[in-house]
């Protein structure tokens, strides 16, 4: 598969990276000297300089050829005249741009097929993993399940045994999906023993979450009532903008423990002027203006006996540092934003509960509209070497018609969830389970593994 991407930041060379990776054919465009350099340095693709919005330059790149143009610079309106430059003589082509406007991301654009807006997606990974109290970052998997990245703590009933012998201890059906342990990832089997310190993703059906959070034995189980977002810019407004809008529907009751019943939101900013703005915008939110890392202005407005803190601004190494602060304050729970999944172990060291990745959920949302093979959503999870994808089964593919006890492969997937054709219920499979065409399923899989994609869903 041929794609051209435009704009070789921080996104674009990730982007780039992973394609390549599966064995795509990338070109990367950019005008900017530097960027074109160091991406020719770090890539093994053709990286043209070139401004991306001239459609000679795209045509000389040989975008007549490609399955995809994904358009990353850091304009919205770049972006978007990208797109409705080659829509009227490549209507084929999947046209996909970021957008941080969030007036173009509600409307639909001419010319662009798929819309990405990273601070919507940040938004929305911050809040899955506060809804089951930020006990880790939850993969969301349609059909009401989930996927929780925990810890295996001293005293969980998870250590020390084979996960066969745990199957009989709760009433309800789990899978553990991927193990992380020794600064190693691997797929689990029946006989893997986890260990105290190691990190497990659990499959689990989200209304059983909480149960999930008392057999792993994490610290602080209860669901947070007091939570602060530090960061009053575009992505913690979001936050909070969704907290309002959703602690009543079933989604957060567990959370809030109800319709507000007792919860507490705060805003915490050091800029008057946004905080002037949260003020104004956010009436039932409590906005605290002050530099959140002194620790008399944490004393007077008793930061330290909040249940959760979201560090969110836009100071990705800032966010790690204070919401570990704050956790040595007395918070119980923290959440921090930041640029990649390489800090990911520099979180856990620090003490924080969750990393939200920014680049990394952008990369996601576009590849899952990128992948083909009938896949309709991609996670990375393990710092990026597993993956959680979702896909339908191809009437041409190999598994189609057999148990899959038959066609399990240990170590390379893990089969979690299936609906079958037709269906509308997901469902854990068992061992006689037959694959049909059509089939809904959900894999643990190796980050870039075409091979077990092409088994389910045909030829990508």
């Amino acid at each position: 598969m041929k794609v051209v991407v435009i704009g070789a930041g921080f996104t674009g060379v990730q982007l780039a990276r992973t394609l390549i990776a599966e064995g795509n054919n990338v070109v990367l465009m950019d005008n900017d000297p530097e960027r074109v350099r160091l991406s020719r340095n770090k890539l093994d693709c053709t990286v043209v300089q070139t401004d991306g919005n001239s459609l000679k330059a795209l045509e000389d790149a040989g975008v007549s050829s490609a399955r995809a143009l994904v358009a990353l610079t850091e304009d919205d309106e770049v972006n978007m005249v990208v797109c409705a430059l080659v829509a009227p003589s490549y209507k084929n082509l999947l046209k996909i741009a970021r957008v941080r406007n969030d007036d173009y991301y509600a409307s639909a654009i001419m010319g662009v097929d798929r819309m990405v807006h990273p601070d919507v997606a940040a938004a929305s990974a911050i809040c899955r993993a506060m809804s089951h109290g930020a006990v880790g970052n939850i993969v969301p998997i349609g059909g009401g399940f989930g996927i929780a990245s925990i810890p295996v703590e001293a005293g969980s009933s998870m250590a020390g045994v084979p996960l066969w012998t745990l199957a009989s201890f709760p009433e309800w059906r789990y899978l553990v999906a991927y193990v992380e342990s020794g600064g190693e990832a691997f797929l689990p089997s029946g006989e893997t023993v986890l260990s105290p310190g190691d990190r497990v993703g659990i499959l689990s059906a989200t209304a059983d979450m909480p149960n999930l959070m008392k057999f792993a034995e994490s610290e602080s189980n209860a669901m947070p009532r007091r939570v602060a977002v530090f960061g009053a810019g575009h992505i913690g407004s979001l936050v909070v903008e969704k907290l309002l809008a959703e602690r009543q529907t079933s989604f957060f009751g567990s959370l809030f423990g109800g319709a507000r019943a007792g919860c507490e939101i705060a805003f915490v900013d050091g800029d008057e002027r946004l905080c002037r703005e949260a003020s104004e915008r956010f009436r039932d939110v409590r906005v605290l203006c002050g530099e959140i890392t002194d620790t008399d202005f944490i004393r007077e407005e008793g930061l330290g006996s909040f249940d959760l803190m979201v560090a969110a601004s836009d100071n990705y190494e800032r966010n790690l540092v204070i919401a570990s602060y704050l956790k040595s304050q007395g918070v119980a729970k923290t959440i921090a934003l930041t640029e990649s999944s390489d800090f990911d172990d520099v979180a856990r060291k620090l003490g924080v509960d969750v990393a939200v990745s920014m680049r990394d959920t952008v990369v996601d949302s576009i590849m899952s509209h990128l992948r083909g093979g009938g896949v309709t959503s991609v996670h990375t999870v393990c710092n990026g070497r597993f993956e959680i994808v979702e896909c339908d089964v191809s009437p041409t593919a190999k598994v189609v018609g057999k148990a899959l006890k038959d066609i399990s492969r240990h170590g390379e997937y893990l089969l979690l969830l299936l609906r079958p054709a037709g269906g509308d219920v997901l469902a854990m499979p068992r061992g006689d389970t037959l694959i049909g065409a059509g089939d809904h399923v959900v894999l643990a899989m190796r980050a870039g593994d075409l091979e077990v994609v092409r088994l389910f869903g045909g030829k990508s």
